[in-house]
């Protein structure tokens, strides 16, 4: 019986869920584009992947711990580390001006070396850590390596316990050693209430706590863990089991802003400190809005951004990939549920939408990410129960949901830089999908007068503190021309993706979703062009019609 005849779209079917934890389709519907060959290669320095909210980061984590044998796993909320945000004496030197990455450093090898060794010997019990070190100090006996496992038995049990605990045992030993020296120059009293503030302390004093808490900080035993990475090398010596640790989630509230950037950046450095070991390599995936705030925000003297580039594995997708990924994933919808024929895309779409081939229509109403496609083709299911094909006004229809969903999806997605996303996105209502800049000039005024009237004398942050805020409301105060707020709104919306421009009249369109991230407020002038993407013309209005 060929049950394709009978076969019609149910309620609830889809092409799989947005967030790759919850997708049932991942396993069986993972489109390599050879990014997973390059992680799983323990010698291969590419190790921190990079890419915008849905561009399948989590996917490739999960199908590397599907694909690997030895894989640990840590999600930044497990390790706990509000000990340190509350620590007294770490704020208020760090306040001071001390520099506190070589102790953050110090945390996360920490981490990685326990979970490494504990994994390698498989220790579980009492008896497990008794048989390890009778192994380890009869396998090395020399005396650099000895060093490096006086490093473990200086914490004795505590080395084996719980991160968080691990995490606070460091913290606490380093406060200690930070206390013994800050007592001698300033009263116990000062740099218990004063976070952050120096009254009741001399310039002179000032100098002599940095001087002193820096040596502390710089002290710290990241000589013995140097050897201990050493030391692993030479003890995860079999290319047949290598090991991977990986880290996730990094965008969400495990900590409070501040210290998560430095966290992070502390994270990457230590990442490229365990490529000195053959068999075991930390992956971590991260969001690019996420990396540059850090790297913006968290530069050290000498910083030179381009020296973490071979670290990076961007992941990117060309039209046809996200046209694969559409095409399998329908098809396994069909053949899983109704079918066991393959099943043509192209009997499934009509023949065309506005004179475009619909799968196209499809992919160039999306940021180039997977999950946008995913949500797409599901919002076109949701409007075709009990029929057998996706229609016309199905797709048109979906296509509305869509675009309401993807600008407030962007908006979550910047947040953290551009928390007025939305309300800043009214200056392209109903404009043509393509038009010169200049056409943006009474909008940018009438919004800049109409937002600073509505938020006088607010209090909420989003609105005082939000880089496009300010600008707007110097703009309404005359205290910036319009032009230079434009511009700045412009490098705003290329960068999230909402324009595209053309910055010289013999160039084409760029899209920040392309391999050029961001555009200069030089290089935008009264000859630019600018074009709204696809994806959000429903939501904005914008007319599909050419102004030039």
């Amino acid at each position: 019986m060929n049950r394709q005849k009978d076969f019609k779209f149910r309620k609830h079917d889809n092409i799989g869920a947005a967030d790759a934890e919850d997708d049932k389709y991942l396993m069986d519907c993972f489109i390599d584009t050879g990014d997973l060959e390059t992680l799983l290669d323990c010698k291969d320095p590419h190790s921190v992947i990079v890419g915008r909210t849905g561009s399948g980061k989590t996917a490739l984590l999960k199908m590397l711990e599907n694909k690997a044998k030895k894989v640990v796993i840590i999600p930044p909320e497990s390790l706990s580390l509000s000990y340190i945000s509350n620590s007294t004496i770490l704020r208020f030197i760090e306040n001071l001006g001390v520099n506190l990455d070589i102790f953050y450093r110090l945390l996360w090898r920490h981490i990685f070396t326990v979970e490494l060794t504990k994994k390698h010997f498989n220790i579980q019990s009492e008896e497990d850590k008794r048989s390890f070190w009778q192994k380890i100090w009869q396998r090395f006996t020399d005396q650099k390596n000895r060093k490096a496992l006086e490093y473990l038995e200086d914490w004795g049990k505590s080395f084996w316990e719980e991160t968080e605990y691990r995490i606070q045992e460091v913290t606490t030993k380093l406060e200690k050693k930070l206390e013994g020296q800050i007592k001698v120059t300033i009263p116990k009293g000062i740099y218990g209430g004063q976070i952050g503030g120096n009254t009741g302390i001399t310039e002179e004093q000032k100098k002599q706590v940095i001087e002193r808490a820096q040596k502390v900080v710089n002290d710290v035993q990241i000589r013995q863990l140097s050897d201990i990475i050493e030391l692993l090398d030479e003890i995860l010596d079999d290319p047949q089991k290598q090991y991977y640790i990986l880290i996730d989630r990094l965008d969400e509230d495990w900590i409070e802003d501040t210290l998560r950037y430095r966290l992070i950046r502390a994270l990457i450095e230590t990442v490229r400190d365990f490529r000195k070991i053959k068999y075991a390599k930390i992956i971590v995936a991260i969001r690019q809005d996420l990396l540059d705030r850090v790297f913006r925000l968290i530069r050290g003297p000498g910083f030179q951004e381009e020296k973490y580039e071979s670290m990076y594995v961007r992941v990117y997708w060309t039209d046809k990939q996200l046209l694969e990924i559409m095409n399998v994933r329908l098809n396994h919808l069909i053949k899983r549920k109704y079918t066991k024929q393959p099943v043509s895309i192209d009997t499934l779409l009509p023949r065309s939408v506005d004179k475009q081939k619909p799968s196209e229509y499809i992919i160039c109403r999306t940021l180039k990410q997977p999950r946008d496609v995913i949500h797409f083709v599901n919002k076109c299911l949701e409007q075709v129960i009990n029929k057998k094909n996706i229609t016309v006004d199905a797709i048109k229809t979906a296509e509305g949901e869509y675009s309401r969903d993807r600008l407030r999806y962007l908006a979550d997605e910047w947040n953290s830089d551009s928390p007025n996303l939305l309300e800043f996105s009214k200056v392209l209502r109903k404009k043509q999908f393509r038009f010169m800049i200049q056409v943006l000039n009474k909008a940018c005024e009438e919004f800049c007068l109409d937002f600073t009237c509505r938020n006088l004398g607010s209090n909420d942050p989003k609105i005082v503190k939000s880089y496009l805020s300010q600008l707007a409301f110097q703009a309404a105060n005359a205290n910036l021309d319009l032009e230079s707020f434009r511009n700045s709104l412009v490098q705003v919306f290329y960068k999230v993706g909402i324009l595209g421009v053309k910055l010289k009249s013999y160039d084409s369109f760029m899209w920040s979703s392309g391999h050029r991230g961001a555009i200069s407020g030089t290089e935008i002038n009264n000859n630019t062009k600018l074009e709204v993407h696809p994806a959000f013309w429903r939501v904005l209005g914008v007319i599909n019609k050419e102004e030039l």
